[in-house]
């Protein structure tokens, strides 16, 4: 029996129809871009000696509470440890701190007492700062990042001279929101670290280029992109990367490298990406294939009529319109010839092209035939139910293979990966040329950008 090789039934696309994308069906896929978070992180982790130096540069006193009292505060370098999780970013810093204490009196500042001011190591307290930092987009592509401080605790007392109290509650407080009211501006500081629109611009550039994925098929995906939708921040092994999801309208075509017209990369929509990449090809089966599937497959096949046996000894396949029609030669005791009708349907478990629902009739009658017609009644269409069928799932899972190798391979920007799950019909029909089948593949595509430096 002739194997069809599936991939060369795919359906050789013109320059046209490759260019249009009337008639496709919307597909979606994402991609990530990694983010600079040291060099973001490095904005946050500069707030506290700005913080600090612009306290011992000024003579402004904080006044604590709308009482008497009045603060001013040092910090000390200490450490700073940055990380992400979930899809956020994580800055803890613990900070050696001092504070000088005074009071009003008389109308003027008089100072009281103070503790590690000379050095970290002469009495300074200590704090434990936590910022968290989460990401949104902005139109233009442009990254927002967005801080608060989701804790300021008092590790190390600091105690103030002569007085035994310690500083270290109070310092939290204050610092709590001397943090928070800076942070505003550190956030659209961060902002300026990094810009996604230039990358994304590539990204969308080289979506457009054919994707070869069968070089001795000379089988090609083209993605088609159309959209681009904000996606969520996601972790990426150390660091986390900023996700957008493409809008396109895939299809598979044959032939000589197609040509696609560059789109403008367009604006940000909130419209919505499909969430499953898919592409529709079409495959045909010629019609002298099914025939020699169906010979194999029925003819030699016979029954006994008790005076002798009636056997198939020729089959042919043909179209009445969009129905197939099957004609049986039988020969033996009873010569006659069986015409048949019925529909071609896609049995999804076995990976057949099936027949089902067959009308027929003999064209030969005589009492003879009556008799053996009604004897073979059933036997005939338990018959065709079995044997007159297209067997494609090898060709199909080959095809499949095609696919998913073709959506797993490096590219300039970084590496595509896809899976396919399911291989879905959607459309058959029968012509006078042979089967057309029309089939969706499903899964997920994703385009990794590979990490670069900060863009200005």
């Amino acid at each position: 029996m002739t194997t069809v090789s599936f991939t060369g039934l795919i359906r050789t696309g013109s320059l046209a129809g490759d260019l249009s994308t009337a008639g496709l069906e919307p597909s979606g896929m994402t991609i990530h871009i990694p983010l600079p978070v040291d060099a973001i992180g490095r904005v946050y982790q500069g707030i506290h000696q700005e913080l600090s130096g612009r306290r011992m540069r000024s003579n402004d006193w904080i006044p604590l509470g709308g009482g008497t009292g009045y603060l001013k505060y040092r910090l000390w370098p200490g450490s700073q440890e940055l990380s992400v999780s979930h899809q956020e970013m994580h800055l803890r810093s613990s900070l050696p701190f001092g504070v000088e204490y005074a009071k009003r009196v008389s109308g003027s500042l008089t100072r009281l007492a103070s503790c590690g001011l000379e050095s970290p190591a002469a009495g300074a307290g200590r704090l434990s700062v936590l910022l968290e930092t989460r990401f949104s987009y902005l139109p233009g592509y442009q990254l927002q990042p967005s801080t608060n401080v989701a804790a300021v605790e008092p590790k190390g007392s600091c105690l103030l001279h002569d007085r035994a109290v310690d500083a270290a509650p109070l310092m939290s407080q204050v610092y709590r929101s001397e943090l928070q009211q800076a942070l505003p501006d550190a956030d659209r500081k961060a902002r300026q670290v990094v810009s996604l629109k230039k990358t994304v611009a590539n990204v969308w550039r080289d979506l457009h280029e054919p994707l070869l994925l069968d070089e001795g098929a000379a089988i090609w995906l083209l993605v088609h992109p159309e959209a681009v939708g904000p996606g969520s921040i996601q972790p990426s092994v150390s660091s986390l990367a900023a996700g957008f999801g493409i809008t396109a309208r895939p299809s598979v075509v044959r032939g000589a490298r197609p040509a696609a017209a560059l789109r403008p990369l367009p604006e940000l929509t909130d419209a919505g990406t499909p969430e499953r990449f898919s592409v529709t090809f079409d495959a045909e089966v010629p019609l002298e294939e099914a025939n020699e599937r169906l010979r194999e497959a029925v003819v030699g096949q016979e029954w006994s009529l008790g005076l002798g046996t009636v056997r198939i000894a020729d089959a042919k396949l043909y179209a009445v319109g969009e129905r197939a029609a099957v004609e049986l030669k039988l020969r033996g005791l009873v010569p006659f010839t069986v015409a048949l009708q019925g529909t071609p349907e896609y049995d999804e478990p076995t990976g057949r092209i099936v027949f089902k629902q067959f009308d027929y009739r003999i064209k030969e009658r005589n009492g003879v035939v009556n008799f053996a017609e009604a004897y073979l009644h059933d036997a005939l269409r338990d018959l065709l139910g079995q044997h007159v069928t297209v067997p494609i799932r090898e060709e199909l899972d080959a095809m499949r293979r095609v696919v998913e190798k073709g959506l797993n391979r490096p590219l300039k920007g970084g590496t595509l990966r896809g899976t396919v799950d399911e291989l879905l019909l959607k459309q058959l029909a029968f012509q006078p040329a042979g089967f057309t089948a029309s089939f969706r593949i499903e899964g997920e595509l994703h385009y990794d950008i590979a990490p670069g430096p900060a863009e200005p």
